[in-house]
């Protein structure tokens, strides 16, 4: 698969390359907006690592992801990571949020779980985002469980199943393993919860529960 890394700053990218090298990733450097841009817009599909480290290089990936967003999935790094700005990016349409200096195995799992359509973030920030939601709920008011009863009342009685298994944070091979079906399977399953309750991933899908 090609990576492409973009960071105004040269030791980063260098660190990401050698991090990098050590997978069987192709990866191609930019350190300039307009050349990312001019390259992103001559492609079909780009998994982009964007690194934080300007103050206005925020402010250029939201451009680039209102441009192009049907072009990315994007992975960005930042220094000092923060769940706010993590929540604000994800607004932005971005596929991954975690600290620059990840170590090797999880940048390259982080990738391949972007790459399938997923979200990565740290558990930091899907615990800040979650209680975020449950406040909001209760000063909205309390779902009772009958309505959450009646949302999920649209899945199959295994569709339901297997949600409420990805809500307990389980994968989807050992979802598999344990319903003695394939991974395939699983993922079929899934594109249809995510169809049916009008949700894009995991997270929204935790979120509903």
């Amino acid at each position: 698969m090609n990576i492409i890394v973009f960071s105004k700053n040269k030791e980063i990218i260098k660190h990401l390359n050698e991090a990098l090298s050590l997978s069987d990733y192709t990866v191609q450097s930019f350190t300039s907006e307009e050349l990312l841009s001019t390259f992103i817009g001559s492609e079909t599909l780009v998994n982009l690592i964007y690194h934080l480290g300007q103050a206005d290089d925020e402010e250029v990936l939201q451009s680039l992801q209102l441009t192009f967003r049907d072009k990315l999935n994007t992975l960005v790094l930042s220094n000092t990571p923060h769940p706010e700005q993590g929540i604000r990016l994800l607004g932005y349409n971005i596929r991954g949020y975690a600290n620059t200096f990840l170590e090797h195995d999880k940048l390259i799992t982080a990738l391949s779980v972007i790459q399938q359509g997923e979200i990565w973030a740290g558990a930091s920030l899907i615990q800040h985002m979650l209680h975020t939601v449950t406040q909001k709920n209760q000063r909205i008011t309390k779902p009772s469980e009958k309505n959450q009863d009646d949302f999920f009342a649209q899945l199959t009685a295994r569709e339901q199943e297997i949600a409420k298994k990805v809500h307990l944070g389980k994968q989807n091979k050992i979802i598999a393993d344990e319903l003695s079906i394939t991974e395939r399977t699983v993922k079929a399953h899934l594109s249809t919860i995510y169809k049916k309750l009008n949700i894009k991933n995991r997270l929204e899908l935790s979120l509903k529960f």
